[in-house]
C-alpha cells in the first residue's frame, strides 16, 4: 500500500518537474531573444505589445471558433427531447451553455482587441532608444 503511495507521489513530481522546467526554458529562450534584440539595436518593448496585441486577437478567434462549433454541434439535442419538456423559443436550453460561454468569452477578446487599437501610430523616441552593445561599450573606451 504504501509503496503505491510513494509511486503516486513521485509521479507527481516528475510532472511538477517537468513542469516546472518548461516554464523555466521559456523564461530562458525569451531573455536570449531580448539580448539579440537590443544587440542589433532594436528596442524589444515597442515589438512586445504588437506582439500581445496579435496573441490577444487569436486567442480571442480561437476560443470564439471553439465556442460556435460546440453551441452548433449540441443544438440538436433539443429536437431529441421528449415532447413532455418544456420547449423553449428557438430550442434553446441549458445544453447550449458548454457552446455558448466559450463564444462570449471570445467576443470579449476579440472586442478588447479592437478597442485596444490606437488611432495614431505611436511615435518612435529618440530619448529611449537602444545602442548596440558594440557602439555602448566603443563610447565607454573613448570617454575613458
Amino acid at each position: 500500500m504504501a509503496y503505491n503511495i510513494i509511486i503516486l507521489l513521485l509521479g507527481w513530481v516528475l510532472i511538477i518537474a517537468i513542469f516546472l522546467g518548461f516554464i523555466v526554458l521559456l523564461r530562458y529562450l525569451k531573455h536570449r531573444e531580448r539580448m539579440a534584440l537590443i544587440t542589433h539595436g532594436i528596442n524589444p518593448d515597442s515589438l512586445n505589445r504588437q506582439r500581445r496585441n496579435q496573441g490577444l486577437l487569436r486567442a480571442g478567434l480561437i476560443t470564439m471558433m471553439v465556442g460556435l462549433s460546440l453551441t452548433v454541434g449540441l443544438y440538436p439535442i433539443s429536437f431529441l427531447l421528449p415532447p413532455t419538456f418544456p420547449t423553449a423559443p428557438f430550442h434553446l436550453g441549458p445544453w447550449l451553455l458548454p457552446g455558448l460561454i466559450p463564444l462570449g468569452v471570445g467576443l470579449a477578446l476579440t472586442v478588447s482587441y479592437y478597442l485596444e487599437q490606437s488611432p495614431q501610430p505611436p511615435t518612435e523616441e529618440h530619448e529611449g532608444k537602444v545602442i548596440p552593445i558594440e557602439e555602448h561599450r566603443e563610447r565607454e573606451r573613448r570617454d575613458r
